[in-house]
């Protein structure tokens, strides 16, 4: 597929030019392009599980959901904490990156893919959420500190970001995977299962190479011990339901 063999160029490529800041200003959309390009692959996953208008359906539904979403609590300092986002992510709509939503397409679908093997559908919404938030425990300090993608105007001993933002993140991740359709018979298949996982990892690896460079270690080992920890419970699980 050109779409993920692109995405993997530009993750190449980003772990440079982002790792090491030398994306320029008028450069800087690259970085949605990014999301975009996981999130299309995300949407093709999503076709393939669900069936094409199912997954087609459910892919606008998240990114529309989560777009106003983030608006409402950027704007209203609601659901996720006060914070506003700067110009540093662009494009923008209403004051929103455009990639948020793509972002949070790939964040669904992934935590659908690494969790398939589960059998239950509240054990599975449960661990793919807790994906999504270990991985919001790296990425907001990169965001917000090391990149200022957006600002945060609250205090906490996690470099100022508010527990509720990850309680939030949680929230929104555990329904959305509760409102996922049923899986097709025999889909997705293998490969569309293991590019999923892919996209995933390699943005785990993206933003824990960023926050190394950043001197963001408590991040760095939050992510790394959280997701060893996470990866042992699952298969565990995956074990116990097989019994």
């Amino acid at each position: 597929m050109l779409v993920y063999r692109l995405y993997l160029v530009w993750f190449t490529i980003g772990c440079i030019l982002v790792g090491f800041s030398l994306i320029p200003p008028w450069l800087e959309w690259a970085n949605s392009v990014f999301l975009i390009l996981a999130g299309l692959i995300a949407v093709r996953y999503a076709m393939h599980a669900f069936g094409n208008v199912k997954g087609l359906l459910m892919s606008i539904f998240i990114w529309i959901v989560t777009f106003s979403v983030e608006g409402l609590s950027a704007y209203f300092n609601v659901f996720f904490g006060n914070y506003d986002y700067t110009d540093r992510f662009p494009p923008l709509l209403f004051g929103v990156p455009i990639g948020i939503g793509f972002a949070w397409i790939v964040m669904v679908m992934a935590g659908h893919a690494l969790t398939i093997r589960l059998k239950h559908r509240f054990s599975r919404a449960f661990f793919a959420a807790l994906y999504v938030v270990l991985l919001d425990l790296i990425l907001d300090p990169v965001a917000f500190v090391a990149k200022q993608y957006w600002i945060w105007e609250d205090n906490s001993a996690y470099y100022g970001i508010p527990a509720s933002n990850f309680i939030g993140w949680f929230v929104v991740a555990f329904i959305l995977q509760l409102l996922l359709p049923r899986t097709r018979k025999n889909e997705p298949s293998v490969n569309m299962i293991k590019q999923m996982r892919v996209v995933f990892w390699t943005i785990v690896i993206l933003f824990l190479w960023i926050a190394i460079l950043s001197k963001l270690y408590l991040a760095f080992f939050v992510g790394v011990i959280g997701f060893l920890l996470l990866q042992f419970i699952r298969g565990a699980a995956n074990d116990s339901q097989k019994i």
